[in-house]
């Protein structure tokens, strides 16, 4: 089961993950209110296994201060490389932003690329890197959920910028071509805007016509 919340409020979509009734586990947090920790707490018996990031941007991140008050025997799962713009507001843009986010958890799993992130009941997250947006960009397939979480490397009709500190243009078709291999029925939950399925991505986003 899968939980989406869209936030207006510069943050990242959310998503919450798990059966009724038993533990969540969270992808990105850019929002600051208590909306998700509510839901975690009627539906998911107050308890969360883990936050996955897709990414260390301040608007995927500025939640989890307020979220690890409630839950903070929570396990936080980051990219190796991802790490340092948890505590680092240029790298993290919430200096531009006009903000000042930083995140410190004792509780803190690095991942690398094809990890494999199991939790119960076969709900595994196998990790698929795709550096541009950021170096350490990653999306996460959910074979369980058929799902693909693709942060902000694929939206709908779009991919995500290069342009902010540690994007890098020259990765992208390398990165885009890890998800053109993958079940085209699988859903598409992405960082920000609508959800989408990767069969229509492949007709009609013209970023992923990649060519050799």
């Amino acid at each position: 089961m899968i939980k989406t919340f869209c936030f207006n409020n510069n943050s990242s979509n959310t998503y919450v993950i798990g059966e009724l009734n038993k533990p969540a586990i969270v992808i990105d947090l850019g929002d600051t209110t208590n909306k998700v920790i509510d839901y975690i707490n009627n539906y998911h018996l107050g308890s969360c296994l883990g936050v996955l990031l897709t990414h260390g941007h301040y608007d995927h991140i500025r939640g989890l201060n307020n979220f690890f008050k409630h839950f903070p025997n929570t396990t936080l799962f980051v990219q190796f490389d991802e790490d340092k713009l948890l505590t680092d507001t240029f790298l993290n843009c919430s200096k531009m932003s006009g903000e000042s986010i930083t995140v410190q958890h004792q509780n803190k799993y690095l991942f690398d690329d094809e990890d494999e992130i199991k939790f119960y009941d076969n709900l595994m997250f196998k990790v698929i890197q795709t550096p541009f947006h950021t170096k350490g960009s990653t999306c996460f397939l959910c074979e369980k959920e058929n799902a693909l979480f693709t942060g902000d490397t694929l939206f709908k009709g779009s991919i995500g910028r290069t342009d902010l500190p540690t994007g890098n243009n020259k990765t992208v078709n390398d990165s885009l071509k890890k998800i053109l291999n993958l079940n085209p029925e699988l859903n598409i939950y992405p960082g920000h805007g609508d959800l989408t399925n990767l069969k229509r991505e492949l007709r009609y986003n013209m970023f992923l016509r990649l060519e050799d």
